[in-house]
């Protein structure tokens, strides 16, 4: 009788232990690992919206604006070397989203040819196409990336701006993105129509 006590003393002991390994996750490593991946994937993609956010802040401070319509004037700014150059190392070295990596690298390869054509010290006339493109670029891949970067903000706190329904005015926008073939000087308004 005593072994038969002691008997179901251990076997309740070992039932106890194992309970008690499954309740810490003892054998329940798969879920464990799961849990941690998941930890290390919403870091990794706040690391990522961060990086994006920063680097969108610098790109659209540039005076990428300023810089094409001096070139189209027919003047090379001093800063227009420093602000292709950052325009360049910004969409390379920036970890882009698979959503925004198309529109950097387009913005990355016209601001590269932009550098190189400067760095040849070439000519107005063959630098203003090259101006007109990254300038282009530049306002096509920031209204994409702020986008993208506050998606999850509402439209009233600085997120995605509403897109205009059919028949609707445009959403106003910071200037035409076109730069005048002529040379001309002229001022547009927020909806992209020219003041005289």
């Amino acid at each position: 009788m005593k072994r038969l006590s002691t008997g179901a003393a251990l076997l309740a002991a070992a039932v106890l232990l194992a309970i008690l390994a499954t309740a810490c996750g003892g054998n329940d490593a798969k879920s464990e690992s799961s849990a941690s991946q998941a930890s290390i994937d919403q870091l990794a993609a706040r690391v990522q919206q961060n990086e994006m956010l920063n680097a969108v802040i610098v790109i659209s401070g540039l005076p990428e604006h300023e810089m094409d319509t001096a070139a189209q004037g027919g003047k090379i700014d001093n800063k227009y070397v420093p602000t292709a150059r950052m325009l360049v190392r910004m969409t390379a070295l920036t970890d882009w989203t698979p959503e925004l990596a198309p529109g950097a690298q387009k913005l990355h390869d016209s601001s590269l040819a932009l550098l190189q054509a400067l760095d040849a010290g070439k000519d107005v006339g063959a630098i203003k196409p090259l101006s007109q493109k990254a300038h282009e670029d530049w306002h096509l891949f920031t209204d994409e990336a702020w986008d993208v970067v506050t998606k999850t903000l509402p439209a009233d706190a600085g997120g995605p701006r509403s897109t205009p329904t059919p028949g609707s005015p445009a959403s106003p926008t910071s200037h035409d993105m076109t730069t005048p073939s002529t040379g001309d000087a002229m001022t547009m308004t927020p909806h992209g129509t020219e003041m005289p």
